[in-house]
C-alpha cells in the first residue's frame, strides 16, 4: 500500500510492505499548488503524482493519506463513565460551544478513550471542509482508490516511543505540536507562518516561543505530570537540527519503527510513517485514532415524530366503509333495530372526525406558530448569513495570528466589522495578539473593547476588528 502526505512544495509517497518501506517517492511541487495543506491546483498536482509513480514503476493503486490541521478544530473534554449514547449528544453540544464557526462548515468527529479514575476522555475534531476535499479529490484524479485519511499531527504522533511527550512536526510554511499525556493528544495545535517572507532564524524564534506557550498553557489545568525541562520531545521535519538546539526540552530522535532504504531521512517521512503503522498494526503508545474521511455523520440527528393525524383519518374511513357495508348486507333486521345500529355506528364516525378535527387544528395551530416564528427568526436567519459569508482569508489570519494557549470563544460579523471574544492566560497575552493583528497589515483597526481577569491565568477579552475589503 501507498501513503501520501501533500505539502506546500512537494507529495511524499512511500510505498511499504509491513513494517519495511520498498519506495520513497518526493513529487515537488511548484509554489501555489498546494497552501497550508489545502490543495489549490488538482490538476498539477495529481499529473505530478502520476508521473512521478511511472517513472518509478510503482503500480500500487491504494493509498492511505493524511491531512492539513490548520484551521481546525481539536478539544478534550474529560466526562465521568456514562452511557455510549449519551456521549454523542454530549460531543454535538460541546463541540457547538468551542466551534467558532457552524458545525455544517466542518467535518466532525469524536472518540472516547479510557482515562483513569474511572473518566473517559471524549476527544473532538473539526476539519474545514477544503482541508479534507481538496486531498480526496487529487486521490481521486489519481486514479488511486483511498482506504483511509488521517489528521496529520496524529501520524506524526504514532511514531513516538513515549506516552507522555511533545511531538513536533516543522514544514517550510506551518507546523504541528501535540502534547500527549498518557498516550492521550491532549493539546493540538497546528499554525501557518506569517505569508510574509521569514528567515530561517525567525521562525525558530517564533516557534519556540509558540512551543513554550503551549506547554504553559498545559500545565496550568494540571496539579501533576506537569512538563518540565525534563519532559521528552521529538522534533521532524523542517529545520530539526536547528530547533534541537534551542528548545528547553530533552529532545530525542524519531524511533525507526519502519525499515527504510539507505541514505532516506526517516524524520522527513514521519507522518507517513505514521501512516504505514497505523495500516500495519497501530502504536503501542498512542490511543486515539481518527479517520476523518467525509462519510462519518457522528452528530446526526434523530428523525422528527411521525405525525398522528394520518393514522387517525385512516381509522375514520375504515369506520365509514364498515358502516355502509352493515347497512347493505344485513338483511331480516327490522327497521328500528338498524336505524339504532346506524345510531351507534354514527356516533362512531362522529366522535373519529371530531377526533381528527382536534387534530387537524393542532396541526394548523403549529403550523402558523411555525411560520409566526420564522418570521420572527428570518432577519436574525439572514444576519446569520450574511455573517458566514465573511472570507476564509479573513478568518485564517485571525486564526493563524493566534498563539497555541488562547482560545476564540465567538465571532461575529455585522457586516462592517467583525467581533471576536476569547480566553488568554493573562491581558498582556490578550494586548500581544491585538498587536499582532493591527502590525499584519490585514486589517484596517483593531481595537481591544474589553479585558477582564477571571483568575490569575484566566481572562476574557474582546476586539474588534474592521477588514480591508
Amino acid at each position: 500500500m501507498l501513503t501520501l502526505n501533500i505539502e506546500d512544495e512537494s507529495a511524499r509517497l512511500t510505498l511499504f510492505n509491513k513494517k519495511r518501506v520498498v519506495s520513497v517517492v518526493d513529487v515537488p511541487l511548484s509554489e501555489g499548488w498546494v497552501q497550508n495543506g489545502v490543495v489549490q491546483d488538482a490538476d498539477s498536482v495529481c499529473m505530478a503524482i502520476s508521473k512521478a509513480l511511472n517513472e518509478n514503476n510503482i503500480g500500487e493503486r491504494e493509498v492511505i493519506a493524511c491531512v492539513s490541521a490548520i484551521h481546525s478544530i481539536y478539544r478534550v473534554v474529560y466526562v465521568p463513565k456514562i452511557d455510549r449514547r449519551l456521549l454523542a449528544e454530549a460531543a454535538r453540544k460541546e463541540m457547538e460551544r468551542v466551534s467558532p464557526v457552524p458545525l455544517d462548515t466542518l467535518y466532525t468527529s469524536w472518540k472516547d478513550v479510557k482515562a483513569s479514575g474511572g473518566q473517559s476522555a471524549l476527544c473532538l475534531l473539526g476539519l474545514p471542509h477544503e482541508n479534507v476535499d481538496t486531498v480526496v479529490d487529487t486521490v481521486n484524479r489519481c486514479g488511486l482508490t483511498l482506504k483511509g485519511l488521517e489528521l496529520k499531527p496524529l501520524s506524526v504522533a504514532r511514531v513516538v516511543d513515549e506516552r507522555t511527550a511533545i511531538v513536533v512536526n516543522v514544514q517550510l510554511n506551518g507546523f504541528d505540536i501535540t502534547v500527549l499525556g498518557d498516550g492521550i493528544p491532549e493539546l493540538i495545535r497546528s499554525l501557518p507562518f506569517p505569508q510574509t517572507a521569514m528567515s530561517d532564524e525567525e521562525k525558530v524564534a517564533l516557534f519556540r516561543d509558540e512551543i513554550e506557550r503551549t506547554v504553559e498553557f498545559y500545565n496550568s489545568s494540571r496539579i501533576e505530570n506537569l512538563l518540565g525541562s525534563d519532559a521528552k520531545c521529538f522534533v521532524s521535519g523542517y529545520l530539526s537540527s536547528e530547533l534541537t538546539a534551542v528548545l528547553p526540552y530533552i529532545v530525542k530522535p524519531l524511533p525507526a519503527l519502519m525499515t527504510y532504504p539507505q541514505g532516506i531521512d526517516q524524520a522527513r517521512y514521519a507522518a507517513n510513517t505514521g501512516l504505514a503503522i497505523r495500516v500495519a498494526g497501530g502504536s503501542r503508545v498512542l490511543k486515539v485514532e481518527f479517520d476523518v474521511t467525509p462519510q462519518a455523520a457522528p452528530f446526526e440527528m434523530a428523525p422528527p415524530k411521525a405525525s398522528r393525524a394520518p393514522v387517525v383519518a385512516a381509522v375514520a374511513a375504515a369506520v365509514l366503509i364498515i358502516v355502509v357495508f352493515a347497512m347493505n348486507s344485513i338483511a331480516g333486521i327490522t327497521t328500528s333495530s338498524l336505524k339504532a345500529q346506524v345510531d351507534d355506528e354514527t356516533k362512531m364516525v362522529a366522535d373519529t372526525q371530531k377526533l381528527v378535527k382536534e387534530q387537524g387544528d393542532k396541526a394548523v395551530a403549529l403550523r402558523d406558530q411555525s411560520r409566526q416564528t420564522l418570521d420572527r427568526l428570518r432577519t436574525p436567519l439572514d444576519y446569520l448569513s450574511r455573517q458566514r459569508t465573511y472570507s476564509n482569508r479573513d478568518l485564517g489570519d485571525i486564526i493563524a495570528a493566534l498563539p497555541g494557549v488562547m482560545y476564540i470563544t465567538s465571532l461575529q460579523d455585522n457586516g462592517v466589522s467583525l467581533s471576536i471574544s476569547g480566553l488568554a492566560l493573562n491581558g498582556d497575552m490578550a494586548l500581544e495578539y491585538a498587536r499582532s493583528l493591527q502590525q499584519s497589515g490585514l486589517f484596517s483597526k483593531v481595537d481591544i473593547t474589553s479585558i477582564t481577569n477571571n483568575s490569575y491565568n484566566e481572562t476574557n477579552f474582546t476586539i474588534s476588528i474592521l477588514p480591508n475589503r
